[in-house]
């Protein structure tokens, strides 16, 4: 349910049980994921932001790094700022590219590609990867949908539900490379750790 989209309340609701119950076991069963799996070569990247509220409705960023040909996310990062330090660290720590693709922000003209080159897109031309896994994440993931009152409150718990999503969300965008006909669901890439949960 929570992987398809639903929120922690609804959920709670629907198994008649507290939502922070099942807030407690989304922690618990990421803390047990594996690491998101990786495309073997990465030929294109594409690096964004989105905005959205922790806490008091403190706005955060998330940075994301996209794999243009499979749609993978190749790393992520929650940030209270867009800094360069910040997006450096999630350059560092994702799959290397040959290119990387960007905005005129200011911070991604200082980071350094670990060879790579770096070129800023002139409107969405070369962001359109990027900008539709972000879609993808307010999509599936409520607390981050812009119509709605739900939001995280605290870094922690939108780190879980990050994590949770890329995962079910990189095996779903690999399998499609294989199968590119078959209509796939992210909740048929849970763990098997996870098969058995009602969540």
């Amino acid at each position: 349910l929570y992987v398809d989209g639903m929120n922690l309340r609804r959920i709670g609701r629907q198994l008649g049980i507290h939502h922070q119950t099942v807030a407690n076991w989304v922690k618990a069963y990421v803390s047990q994921l594996p690491e998101a799996p990786m495309p073997e070569q990465v030929k294109a990247a594409e690096m964004d932001e989105l905005f959205t509220f922790i806490g008091d409705k403190k706005q955060d960023y998330i940075t994301t790094i996209v794999d243009r040909q499979t749609r993978c996310f190749l790393g992520w990062k929650v940030v209270w700022e867009r800094t360069q330090q910040a997006i450096q660290d999630m350059v560092d720590e994702a799959p290397k590219a040959k290119c990387y693709y960007s905005d005129a922000f200011d911070a991604y003209y200082r980071l350094w590609y670990h060879m790579g080159r770096h070129q800023v897109s002139q409107g969405k031309t070369d962001t359109y990867s990027v900008e539709a896994g972000n879609a993808e994440l307010r999509h599936y993931l409520a607390r981050l949908a812009r119509s709605s009152r739900c939001f995280s409150r605290c870094p922690y718990a939108l780190e879980c539900a990050l994590r949770l999503f890329v995962y079910c969300f990189n095996h779903r965008q690999l399998k499609k490379q294989h199968y590119p006909y078959y209509d796939y669901h992210l909740i048929e890439f849970i763990h098997p750790y996870f098969s058995h949960s009602p969540i």
